[in-house]
């Protein structure tokens, strides 16, 4: 393993890990995220957080969907460009091509790593190192966000050439600050409604070619993509409708090669689950013969939805049970008799869950999963 990398969890080790309660700088994070209106603006606001600790001039946020870990939103400010990023992605994903793959930072036992353009380093990295020696990068540091045994995100900081490159001391403080970026990540997921988005398009459905460009569209599909908010009105009033990131990760997951997962994969239709101010979006990759993937963008219900807001919601295995038997239609006294607990705690369960989805009866728990 890298020194950096070595330094960061020895220093962290020190540290004893994250602890059970929430640091009065963090509470005050989770609370901006409950304020914030978009994913740009969480950006902003956990840069500046993380900055008092570890000075950045660039940063990109990435979450994923907990469920299939697939990106479901994305913010960046002064760092790689959109192309830049897509080229990092795309030499990490078939050539290996970065010390610390997200993969590896993932699976631990350290979750930083950090890479400096003028430092020695034993894995080969000469795309990395070309694109941040093009874009003026000197120093980046990119961190897992794994909390609970579940993946949320990553986080990537970075400094210029010439300034100061991140230390083992600040990778270290960067990962103690990890579970208060999820919670934060969490808080403002959890803030968009536990209900299909509202806008009442058709699915929107684009086709893309092996060479990533859009090779054809519905007029939903537009619609869909501005639903998103990633992308500037004049792109989208543009003849050529451009690659939305979301989409582009989503379809970069099932191209391969990529190690699979139960629920990612090369040949796997991918899915994402995207959080807007008007509900749940659910973002479908399904690869085709001729080597194109098709896409449908519509809104996310029922027990697709419930699988990753489950998560989101921090609902527990035995709760999510206990919705799965809802959205059946099995009475309480059913769902009591099938999970063998007495009829006053499954109240207890569903009283729990009301409370973490926004609703206080069944109804309305069947209206928000179902639409």
């Amino acid at each position: 393993m890298d020194n950096a990398c070595l330094s960061a969890c020895g220093a962290w080790s020190i540290l004893g890990g994250v602890s059970a309660g929430r640091s009065a700088p963090g509470a005050a994070l989770v609370g901006a995220a409950t304020e914030v209106g978009s994913a740009t603006e969480l950006g902003a606001v956990i840069s500046r957080w993380v900055g008092r600790a570890v000075p950045h001039e660039g940063y990109m946020l990435a979450a994923v969907d907990p469920v299939t870990g697939a990106g479901c939103f994305l913010a960046r400010g002064h760092g790689y460009t959109t192309a830049a990023a897509r080229q990092l992605t795309l030499g990490e994903r078939l050539n290996c091509d970065h010390p610390f793959p997200f993969q590896r930072l993932v699976a631990g036992p350290c979750h930083v790593g950090v890479l400096n353009t003028d430092g020695p380093v034993r894995r080969r990295s000469p795309t990395m190192r070309a694109v941040m020696a093009d874009l003026g990068v000197g120093s980046e540091l990119r961190l897992a966000l794994v909390d609970g045994g579940t993946t949320w995100g990553g986080l990537v900081l970075l400094r210029p050439r010439g300034a100061r490159p991140f230390s083992p001391d600040e990778a270290s403080r960067a990962q103690h600050l990890a579970r208060d970026i999820v919670a934060a990540l969490r808080r403002y997921a959890t803030g968009v409604p536990p209900e299909p988005n509202r806008l009442g398009a058709p699915p929107g459905v684009l086709v893309l070619g092996a060479d990533e460009t859009i090779l054809s569209a519905t007029p939903s599909a537009r619609i869909w993509i501005r639903e998103l908010e990633t992308l500037p009105a004049a792109a989208l009033a543009a003849p050529d409708l451009p690659m939305e990131s979301t989409i582009w990760h989503l379809t970069q997951s099932v191209r391969g090669p990529e190690e699979p997962t139960p629920t990612r994969g090369p040949g796997m239709p991918g899915l994402t689950r995207v959080p807007t101010p008007r509900g749940w979006i659910a973002i479908r990759a399904q690869p085709m013969p001729t080597g194109a993937i098709a896409v449908t963008i519509q809104a996310a219900a029922g027990k697709e939805l419930l699988s990753a807001v489950a998560l989101w919601q921090g609902l527990s295995p035995r709760e999510r049970v206990v919705i799965d038997h809802v959205l059946e239609g099995l009475s309480s006294k059913q769902i009591a008799r099938r999970l063998h607990v007495s009829p006053h705690t499954l109240n207890d369960h569903l009283k729990s869950i009301y409370r973490k989805a926004g609703v206080s009866t069944r109804e309305e728990l069947l209206s928000r999963f179902l639409n």
